[in-house]
């Protein structure tokens, strides 16, 4: 037999776009919490790959039939205590794995408001972001949690400026003291409590965020990002940490001049690429 002259490094498989609804109800209405799954198992699973031996493979199928069983029965409303369950069951049923990842995205619903209130069963879906759960299950190791959202899109379209930057002789970009700020926000918290509902926490740090950018004037984006990350560790004492991402979307001034129209201060230009992309870890 020759000199294998290569090593296989990592590796790691499972199943994505796992979706399900789960509808918990009582007599006087109905929960839904619908999610789309990610798993990814990591093990002792060389032998496939060196070989024809598949017997440390858990079949794919078998882990979305897994999401829909353990879905039927513990779903709730919370995606961290959900995330716990898969990593668990893997780690509990198959020896031969040694990390579970976990990553669970919400279609988030909300009840349908009718003149005579909210309604029991019927429900709107709400657009705006992605939120998720993420969960790392390690063997001998305490689980690592973290939720977040992604793409919320939210606008000033004033009290935001940009001004004494770094120039050089490649800068065109010029100052404002009174310009559109607008942004995707995606935010992710480690969670020190994972038994909390985890629209408790997703309220507190929607809070926090539309707080500091509603009221509070924007030197730039930087010193936004900061601000938010203070206000919602302040606001949420479940919250170890928060890693914020706030990409720039731009609303760029158009000169209709040429066509008559001397206003320049009420029609823009919505564009995405290329954007700033603002990132920061905010500690306790």
């Amino acid at each position: 037999m020759g000199v294998r002259m290569s090593k296989l490094t990592t590796n790691r498989y499972g199943k994505h776009k796992v979706r399900v609804l789960k509808v918990n109800r009582d007599e006087e209405h109905h929960e839904v919490c619908e999610l789309e799954a990610d798993v990814m198992l990591s093990g002792d699973l060389e032998a496939s790959y060196h070989s024809e031996d598949n017997s440390s493979i858990v079949p794919t199928d078998t882990v979305k039939n897994t999401v829909h069983v353990l879905a039927h029965d513990h779903l709730k409303t919370s995606r961290g205590a959900f995330a716990t369950v898969l990593g668990e069951h893997f780690l509990g049923k198959y020896g031969h794995l040694s990390e579970v990842e976990v990553e669970l995205r919400e279609r988030r619903w909300k009840r349908m408001s009718l003149d005579d209130g909210l309604h029991p069963h019927s429900f709107v879906a709400e657009g705006n972001g992605c939120f998720y759960t993420k969960g790392c299950f390690s063997r001998g190791k305490n689980p690592e949690i973290s939720s977040g959202m992604r793409d919320h899109l939210i606008m000033n379209t004033t009290e935001s400026g940009f001004i004494g930057y770094n120039q050089c002789d490649f800068t065109t970009l010029p100052p404002t003291t009174d310009r559109i700020l607008a942004t995707r926000l995606s935010a992710e918290w480690s969670l020190q409590d994972v038994a909390l509902p985890d629209i408790e926490t997703e309220r507190k740090v929607l809070d926090a965020t539309y707080a500091v950018f509603a009221n509070n004037y924007s030197p730039s984006v930087q010193r936004t990002l900061l601000e938010i990350g203070e206000a919602v560790l302040e606001a949420a004492a479940e919250v170890k940490d928060i890693l914020l991402r706030m990409p720039n979307v731009h609303y760029l001034g158009l000169d209709l001049n040429a066509l008559g129209r001397l206003d320049q201060q009420s029609v823009f230009l919505p564009t995405d690429e290329p954007h700033g992309q603002i990132e920061a870890l905010v500690s306790r």
